[in-house]
């Protein structure tokens, strides 16, 4: 009972401090004003080092919605997680991770940042390690590390903002290093938001609890680097070909991530390479000029994939932690509820009309499509989107609307109170949120101007993406062939190889090469060898030096002794 009440009070809290960033937030957004609070830590010569915060709408309403999120996923875990033993230190690493999203959306200090942006790493990495075997450990080490990259550059990116004198990034100015510090900023958004080539951790830090995953990749560890780049998008914009680079990536991303969802078998790695889409469509759209435009699909797409990852939670959990799309069907005759549920939040990623992810999908599509890019970009950018009907429908024909197996599971709880009311909560948000935020929130600048073709191009590729997945699917089998095709895209590009076993060899080497030369070599005849073999030298010279001195006063006072007697 008590550990009951631990996940019911920081539910309730979350949801308190949500309210109130939400009321923060409209009261901001009507009266068009922000406030910065300032504390100096310390002044060193003409350096200044300050803690600062910002409340303006952006930052209230962001963290108002992890906070919404975060309290939707404690309210799960006291189901999902019923029965650990370690229930208590779950929940406190789970506060942590919510803190350190919410000290990265607040402070604009780029040394304060680091606060955030490490805490993240470090709390992911003690998340994705919860169960403590060897695929947890290994898929955390790989999550870990390669979050270090970027916060390297972080590190690298303070040291260049040094320059200025301070480290407000609202108030840098154009300096000699200045493309090299926004190059830093870009490659450490890429690593946290796991853009090519550092997509490979995504899908394995789905060895975390499901709640994790659902509050991973909602709102807080793979959308800080999106935050990162908005919050700098008006001074990534002066770099040249920042745009193209951007642009470039993000689609290559959400194409490959598409592509390898349709090849991979187990259900939370589908939804995470799912993320990985959208956060390429996210990348996208900041890519063409639409940061407002990336903030509104952040928000829709955290509140129907934290749904998805529920939904996804409690079918695991029915079927006594099976995660494998073959062994699972039945699900709408078993729970009907989580099958209603499980549509919704998969129609609301597709983009189906009038669900939170058509208002903005459809604009970063338009966008695209009016957009000066050419051919070839535009159009693996359009197919990469329309493959997300295509794993989604893959999914729930396997899933949900698959023949009832012969195993029998006792655990078939879909009425469960917590279950119910932490679905509901995020269904709203699915269903409403995104005609809420773009009819009286959110407004665009940008006129889009389209051909009656081109506007009903987007519709046309969601139904013909439709008709192709009911047509290469059927409801007891796959009929993508075992192929050289079906083993590169398992294997996500061999993303995972390619961006860890080279430059861990490279390292070793490295390493090696350091241990002989520094560690074995110069540093041991400068350092403590060195130092005790010159203390033993000096110790024997003057060892000697004394044997003598005490020989010849010897002498001088045999000789004195001789004389006077």
């Amino acid at each position: 009972m008590k550990k009951l009440k631990l996940e019911i009070f920081f539910s309730i809290l979350l949801m308190l401090i949500s309210v109130f960033m939400i009321m923060l937030f409209m009261y901001l957004i009507l009266n068009n004003c922000c406030y910065i609070i300032s504390w100096e830590v310390f002044s060193s010569m003409s350096m200044f080092v300050e803690l600062d915060l910002l409340l303006d709408w952006v930052s209230c309403s962001f963290s108002g919605l992890v906070c919404l999120i975060s309290s939707s996923v404690c309210i799960f875990s006291v189901k999902y997680m019923e029965g650990d033993m370690n229930i208590v230190r779950f929940m406190m690493v789970l506060m942590l991770f919510v803190l350190s999203m919410n000290f990265l959306i607040f402070i604009p200090s780029f040394v304060s940042l680091i606060l955030g942006w490490d805490g993240l790493g470090l709390v992911s990495f003690c998340l994705v390690i919860y169960y403590q075997n060897n695929k947890s450990l290994s898929a955390g080490m790989l999550t870990v590390l390669m979050n270090r990259v970027g916060d390297c550059f972080i590190l690298g990116g303070i040291s260049i903002m040094s320059f200025l004198g301070h480290w407000n990034y609202m108030c840098v100015w154009y300096f000699y290093f200045f493309d090299l510090c926004m190059l830093f900023i870009v490659i450490a958004g890429m690593t946290k938001s796991a853009q090519i080539p550092f997509s490979s951790w995504l899908p394995a830090a789905m060895a975390a609890p499901t709640p994790v995953s659902a509050l991973v990749h909602s709102s807080t560890l793979v959308t800080a680097g999106v935050f990162l780049l908005i919050r700098f998008y008006d001074n990534l914009i002066q770099v040249e070909c920042f745009c193209c680079f951007l642009l470039f990536i993000s689609i290559m991303t959400t194409f490959m991530s598409g592509v390898c969802a349709i090849y991979e078998y187990d259900m939370k790695k589908i939804i995470a390479l799912s993320t990985l889409s959208q956060l390429g469509v996210m990348m996208m759209s900041l890519a063409m000029k639409m940061p407002m435009l990336t903030l509104f699909h952040l928000y829709t797409h955290a509140m129907f994939k934290a749904l998805l990852f529920l939904c996804g939670g409690n079918i695991i959990y029915c079927y006594n932690g099976s995660q494998d799309i073959r062994d699972i069907s039945g699900v709408m005759y078993n729970l009907p509820f989580t099958s209603v549920i499980f549509n919704i939040s998969n129609m609301a990623l597709c983009g189906f009309p009038f669900l939170a992810g058509f208002y903005s999908k459809d604009l970063i599509m338009e966008i695209l499509l009016s957009g000066n890019v050419n051919l070839l970009i535009g159009m693996i950018g359009l197919f990469g989107v329309c493959l997300t009907m295509l794993y989604s429908m893959r999914m729930s024909m396997y899933v949900v609307w698959g023949e009832v197996k012969s195993m029998i599971y006792e655990n078939m709880e879909d009425d469960d109170l917590y279950i119910v009311v932490s679905m509901m909560i995020l269904c709203s948000g699915a269903l409403f949120g995104g005609f809420i935020l773009q009819s009286f929130i959110i407004c665009f600048d940008e006129v889009i101007i389209l051909p009656l073709l081109y506007k009903s191009l987007i519709m046309i590729m969601l139904v013909f993406s439709l008709l192709l997945s009911l047509s290469l699917w059927s409801k007891n089998e796959d009929k993508i062939m075992y192929n050289l095709l079906y083993w590169c895209n398992s294997k996500m590009w061999f993303m995972t190889s390619l961006s860890s076993y080279p430059f861990m060899y490279m390292l070793k080497g490295i390493t090696n090469m350091n241990l002989k030369l520094v560690d074995m070599g110069w540093l041991e005849v400068m350092g403590g060898q060195g130092v005790l073999m010159m203390i033993k030298k000096v110790m024997f010279i003057m060892e000697w030096w004394m044997i003598i001195l005490f020989n010849v006063n010897m002498m001088i006072i045999m000789f004195i002794i001789f004389v006077v007697c």
